[in-house]
């Protein structure tokens, strides 16, 4: 342990492992997005949490690889590295300790991130499984190889302009990988999902539902421990040799993953399992969210019945709001208990998000002002959405401008273009605020 605490103090160690504390949890309590507030946020549930640590990782890799680069440069440019070289103590063993105290500072770092997660998943009563275990192998096994090669790098080109450019380097690669694994992205045609799957980091979860097939992972811990071995043998010893272990960890993995990213996860056993009031139904995960959601998805379910083409059932999904999934089945109206906008409510208010409930097709605020200007036409008078400052003034201004030229109509008028509107927003079709006031004839 002196040697180590010695060897802690003569390098970079200490700084690294404060960075990545600093940058990750600051990450996650600082900024707001989909791993605080969607039903796969880093708090809820056990595998969507060690997700979100990998998920980090676009952030944390390059920062790694950065410090480790810095640190391998330490004996070249401090000159010593021939004076050492005439010590009796070989190369191997002196490289050995930096590694061992730079990844220790490292996987030290990661793991308290994910403990923070995982921590508030317990004291949030998440469901516990055992598919978590093998993305926290993966994720230490990224932070390794990450110090791996960038102590290599840093050692075999001691320049100024080394560290930053690795880091650099690590940025890119990782997230046009990421990208590149996302279902839909623009990435994705041009990066085969196999070469994708190498990336250090994982993409955005998108539903609690699913864990990473077992084949990835697999796939990725054999191909980021043969990265980590050849960088550590790189570091010990310059040969060609060393990318034996790389070359190896790919041959094993390329095979193991699948060609389309479609099928990088697997549902989660039981959890998506319907349980059903009558036409409401909600996933096992949240059966006991049925009790709230049933009285007033009936409600909604009973005022949207004077619509042609209405919905005849709702059911919960739990895939990400961020995530667009365009139109889907017309007769199920689909509500995410999870999301920031039907979190905590109950009653009414429940059942006014409900009835605003759509695909998500467009971000235009017009288009949300739409959705609850058909909702409040439904409820028979003009409702402010409990979260309509998130979209700035210009949504009550937009709303009650559609209301007052709606409800200038004949009712018969109105019924046609409420009607109009839904179909377009739940088509992804046409303009359904320009349907609403008339803007598009």
């Amino acid at each position: 342990m002196s040697v180590l605490r010695t060897e802690a103090r003569r390098t970079i160690a200490p700084w690294l492992l404060f960075v990545l504390l600093a940058v990750g949890l600051g990450f996650f309590f600082l900024f707001s997005g989909p791993w605080s507030r969607d039903a796969v946020a880093w708090d809820l549930q056990w595998t969507p949490s060690v997700l979100w640590s990998r998920y980090l990782l676009s952030l944390l890799w390059p920062i790694i690889v950065c410090g480790a680069a810095l640190q391998g440069m330490r004996d070249r440019r401090s000159g010593m590295e021939e004076l050492l070289t005439t010590t009796p103590l070989p190369v191997g063993r002196r490289t050995a300790k930096v590694g061992l105290v730079m990844g220790l500072a490292a996987v030290v770092g990661y793991l308290v991130i994910v403990a923070v997660g995982l921590g508030q998943v317990i004291a949030n009563d998440g469901r516990f499984t055992f598919t978590w275990v093998l993305p926290l192998l993966v994720g230490i096994a990224s932070v390794v190889a990450g110090v791996a090669v960038g102590l290599a790098v840093g050692r075999l080109l001691p320049h100024p302009l080394t560290a930053p450019a690795a880091g650099v380097v690590a940025l890119v690669v990782g997230v046009v990988l990421q990208i590149a694994g996302e279902r839909g992205s623009s990435v994705e045609q041009a990066v085969p999902n196999r070469i994708a799957l190498l990336s250090p980091t994982i993409t955005q979860p998108s539903s609690p539902l699913v864990d990473p097939v077992l084949a990835v992972s697999i796939g990725q811990l054999c191909w980021l421990l043969g990265l980590a071995a050849t960088g550590f043998l790189v570091l010990a010893a310059r040969r060609w040799s060393a990318v034996l272990p790389a070359v190896v960890g790919l041959a094993v993995a390329l095979p193991l993953f699948p060609a389309s990213a479609a099928d990088n996860f697997t549902d989660s056993t039981g959890a998506g399992k319907p349980v059903c009031d009558g036409p409401v139904c909600v996933t096992t995960l949240h059966a006991d969210w049925l009790s709230t959601v049933a009285g007033p998805g009936k409600d909604a379910l009973a005022r949207l019945a004077k619509l042609p083409s209405t919905p005849t059932h709702i059911v919960e999904t739990t895939d990400s709001e961020y995530v667009s999934h365009g139109p889907g089945d017309p007769t199920a109206l689909v509500v995410r208990r999870d999301s920031y906008l039907l979190r905590g409510t109950t009653g009414r208010t429940l059942e006014y998000e409900i009835l605003a409930s759509a695909p998500v097709c467009s971000g235009a605020v017009t288009d949300s002002a739409a959705r609850y200007v058909v909702a409040s036409w439904l409820l028979g008078d003009l409702v402010t959405p409990p979260h309509a400052d998130i979209y700035g003034p210009s949504m009550t201004t937009s709303m009650r401008d559609a209301w007052t030229k709606l409800r200038a109509l004949p009712a018969s008028e109105q019924l046609t273009r409420v009607a109009a509107a839904r179909q377009a927003q739940q088509t992804c079709s046409g303009d359904p605020y320009a349907l609403l006031t008339g803007a598009s004839r």
